[in-house]
């Protein structure tokens, strides 16, 4: 079956419906049968039950957030501060008691009770990311090195009424964008999939500077450093209490010795599992403030590259799945990142109708409560229903070939490996 496959008419509307590979047809026009999302039949029954209710709300809460705007999302971010409040004063109450008990202490007892808050601190301490650690495996890029890049970033934040990021990074490997804070500092990082940047023509890539510096703008970065807590804690306390996978009989445990070991398992499996629980709820809640962020930081991409850009900048989102084998180390050496970007643009124009039917349908497959974005289609319909913008940023063909010719080098690595990779 063809990506564009009649198979009959909407009982609602009359429109004919399009079918995509294998997916259940739906109308393009009303979106009927389009919440009808079909697990994969190998999966357990249980895991296909809970399955098809997540996309069933996740649908929804797109829905919502698409037609209701962005409004709903303030009282969920409320409350993770609250639990994350608690978290940190959790730790820092277990320090100062432990350390106090320790020091001024009245009986050894003090001291065993003062020597096990200071773990409990430790592990409920708060994780604010590190920079180091985030940079492996990516570069760090400087105006000095990259002057055109960085004064094209700067003309968006400049557009946006963002501040600069603090540290820009490249990742040679990356398929995405983002911006985060990390650090004690709070140093605010932009991130850039060399692959990504080779599948978007120059506006869009302005585009996606306005959306990516929308989010610090918008103090959404600033926003996940203080619901971070919440999000991760629980988490992390469910993996430490994680019980080992090899039972009694794997350790070569008798009598007393064995029973004792399946009672720690099975108090460490249930607490761990309520933890996990507890952590997939918070979640739940922080993605919706999630959601809520990336529709308002969309808005700021149409303010930097134009409407008719963040729109195109989503269909381009839509179709990577159709660009992954273009990127490959079969490129000649020294021309790759000009040669995934004419195959990309070419693959694009063949599979224009394909790539609006991927973005419709997106709805449907990409629809999570525990997504951190809207589906593409959705966010594609609140910015095509929004009064048309004109870009603030535009590029003159001299600074697209210097961005490119700086981006360049970082794609030559990632050629070298994939050709390494394939032994090519």
């Amino acid at each position: 079956m063809t990506a564009t496959s009649i198979v009959e008419s909407c009982p609602n509307c009359g429109t004919t419906l399009a079918v995509l590979g294998e997916a259940a047809p739906w109308c393009t026009a009303c979106e009927w049968n389009l919440d009808a999302y079909t697990p994969p039949q190998k999966w357990p029954w249980y895991w296909r039950a809970m399955t098809r209710l997540d996309h069933r709300h996740g649908f929804r809460a797109d829905l919502r957030l698409t037609t209701e705007g962005t409004g709903s999302s303030r009282a969920g971010f409320v409350f993770l501060c609250a639990v994350s409040a608690i978290l940190v004063a959790v730790p820092l109450a277990a320090l100062i008691g432990g350390l106090y008990l320790i020091i001024w202490h009245r009986h050894n007892l003090d001291i065993l009770l003062g020597a096990l808050l200071l773990p409990v601190a430790y592990a409920l301490r708060p994780r604010l990311g590190r920079v180091r650690r985030y940079l492996r495996g990516r570069y760090r890029l400087d105006p000095e090195t990259t002057p055109a890049l960085h004064e094209l970033i700067g003309q968006v934040a400049a557009a946006t009424g963002a501040p600069r990021p603090d540290i820009l990074i490249i990742d040679p490997y990356s398929w995405t964008a983002s911006v985060t804070v990390l650090g004690i500092r709070g140093r605010r990082i932009l991130t850039l999939g060399v692959p990504l940047l080779a599948s978007l023509r120059i506006e869009e890539i302005v585009a996606l500077l306005g959306h990516e510096l929308g989010h610090i703008a918008n103090k959404d970065s600033r926003r996940s450093l203080l619901a971070r807590p919440a999000r991760v804690t629980f988490g992390h306390l469910s993996s430490i209490l994680r019980p080992p996978t090899a039972n009694w009989l794997d350790q070569g445990m008798h009598g007393f010795e064995a029973l004792l070991y399946e009672l720690l398992r099975l108090i460490n499996g249930t607490l761990s599992w309520l933890l996990f629980g507890l952590h997939l709820g918070i979640n739940v809640v922080g993605s919706g403030h999630d959601r809520a962020a990336e529709q308002r930081a969309d808005v700021l991409a149409a303010q930097a590259g134009g409407t008719a850009a963040a729109l195109s900048l989503l269909d381009a989102l839509a179709g990577l799945p159709l660009y992954h084998s273009l990127v490959s180390g079969a490129s000649e050496a020294g021309v790759a990142l000009h040669e995934w970007r004419t195959d990309i643009a070419g693959c694009r124009d063949r599979h224009t109708d394909q790539i609006v039917l991927r973005r419709q349908l997106s709805i449907r497959e990409d629809a999570s409560l525990f997504a951190s974005h809207p589906t593409t289609g959705r966010r594609h319909q609140f910015l095509a229903a929004r009064p048309p913008q004109d870009a603030a940023v535009t590029v003159t063909e001299a600074q697209t070939r210097s961005v490119l010719r700086e981006i360049a080098p970082y794609a030559e690595r990632l050629r070298a490996d994939l050709a390494e990779e394939y032994e090519m």
